[in-house]
This record gives structure tokens, sequence and C-alpha cells, in this order.
């Protein structure tokens, strides 16, 4: 054997070797998960919650006496706000990414269909989110709101918040078509993610006012503003870099297998993806 051919032969060894470590190699995921929320159906009942609630404070002034016609004029401005409400609604997207902090462990496998077993996760919560406002110089009030109406010949004050909580775990098998720069992963998976919305609302109203606005609050059904599923998935991620420090985009094509969903009908949507940087070993 001539030096030249040893030498190829030594390259094409080397490079089949260093594609087999690549293809097995482990690592961390560090980054961004995004996942989406369907709100078709919650859309739907911002009318009907809006409409309950304005009933039971129509029911609150005419139990105090106010004049039919009055209650009349009041009962023609809550149809007119419901209806710009609605009409401002019906183009509002449907389906909207909701962000989440998080990160993956790769564990490496040496076989010819499965390169990689991923394990990832992501969390948003309302701590979460000041912490980040906060180092980039932005304060976000607590409360959110906290502000004093003019009833007349009383003041009532109403201070809310909102608590938020999304998640999401993942378990999938991948495929790497590398070469060196640029890679491509093929991905299959199952998924659990879901959100909470929780608002929080302390009042100080007039005696008479407290029976038709805990009526009101109840018909907003504020503590029924959840969505969660259990999903199968699968997915392609392009990454950008040396083998062992890249750059990635992924999309994932999601299908919920059991929903969990509360009065508002909120529903985890059908795609979701990530960003970020992995490190691989």
């Amino acid at each position: 054997m001539t030096h030249r051919s040893a030498a190829a032969s030594a390259l094409i060894a080397l490079a089949f070797l260093a594609t087999s470590t690549v293809a097995c190699a482990s690592g961390f995921d560090f980054g961004c998960e995004f996942v989406s929320l369907d709100l078709t159906g919650a859309l739907s009942r911002v009318p009907v919650a809006l409409g309950d609630a304005s009933n039971a404070l129509l029911a609150m002034l005419a139990d105090q006496g106010m004049a039919p016609d009055g209650l009349a004029q009041v009962e023609a401005d809550f149809a007119s706000a419901i209806a710009g409400v609605t009409t401002s609604l019906s183009s509002f997207p449907t389906l909207v990414p909701v962000p989440l902090i998080g990160g993956a462990l790769e564990i490496g496998l040496p076989l010819v269909i499965v390169d990689e077993i991923r394990i990832s996760g992501g969390m948003l919560t309302t701590d979460l989110v000041r912490g980040i406002a906060g180092v980039a110089g932005v304060e976000i009030p607590e409360p959110l709101l906290d502000q004093d109406f003019d009833l007349g010949e009383e003041t009532a004050h109403v201070a809310a918040g909102l608590d938020v909580s999304a998640w999401a775990v993942s378990l999938e098998a991948a495929k790497r078509l590398d070469a060196f720069l640029l890679a491509l992963n093929l991905s299959a998976g199952l998924d659990y993610a879901g959100l909470a919305i929780r608002p929080t609302i302390s009042r100080q109203v007039p005696a008479e006012w407290e029976g038709g606005i805990d009526a009101a609050l109840g018909a907003l059904h504020l503590d029924d503003i959840r969505a969660a599923a259990f999903s199968a998935h699968v997915g392609a991620r392009l990454e950008l870099g040396v083998p062992f420090l890249r750059l990635y985009a992924e999309v994932r094509l999601v299908q919920p297998i059991v929903e969990w969903v509360g009065w508002w009908d909120l529903h985890v949507g059908g795609l979701a993806g990530s960003l970020g940087v992995v490190i691989r070993f």
C-alpha cells in the first residue's frame, strides 16, 4: 500500500469515526421552548361570560332600586361594550405561541435508526417573568391594577393581579443526519403540556354591591382558565455549527391524545418548537 493510499484510508476511517462519535454523542440543550394555545373555543366564550356578568350587575342595580329607564340605559351600554369586544376579537389569532424557558438532556444511542433519546422541558411562571423583566430593566407593577373608582357618594377600590404557570415535558427519539457544520434531526415522541391562569382580585366596595360583584366575578369563571394535554408529536430540527456547539431551531406537529380543559375551552395547539444552543460531548 502506498503512503497516499494509507493516508486516504486513514482519513476515511477518521471521518467515519468522527461521524459515529457525533451521532452517538450526548449533550445538553439550553433555550426557549414554545407551545401553542388554541383559542377558538375560548374566544367564543367571551361574549357569554361578559353577558352573564352584565346580567348579574343589572340584577344588583335593580335590587338597589334603579329606575327602569336607568336600567335600560345601562343594559344598552353593556350590550354595546360586549358587541365592541366581540368585533375586536373576531380578528384575533386563534393560535398563539407561549414561550417557556427550558432545556433538554440528550442521550446518544449507537443504533441505526435512533441516534439519541431526548428528554426536554420548559416552564414559565409569573415570578420567572418578573425576574427576566427585572434583569432587562423593566418594572412590572404588583398588583397589575390598583385603582379607585368614584361611585358618586362612595368610592370603590379594586386591586388585581395575575398568576400564570405554563409547562411542557417531552420524551422523544431522534435520528440525526450530520454534515459536520449542519445537521437535520428528525424526531417523534410524547408530550405533556399545559397552562393555567389565575387572576387574583381584591375589592373594597359598598356592602350593597358585594353580592352583585361576587356574582359578576363568578360569571367570568376566572378560576377555570386552564388547558393541558398529553400528546404525540413528530418534529424536525435544523442545527448549525461545529458538532460540539450548535445553534438549533425546531418545529413540531402536535396531536393531542388526552386533553383536560376548563370552562373557557382552552386547548393545547397543534404546533410547538424550540430555539437554543446544544452542547455535545
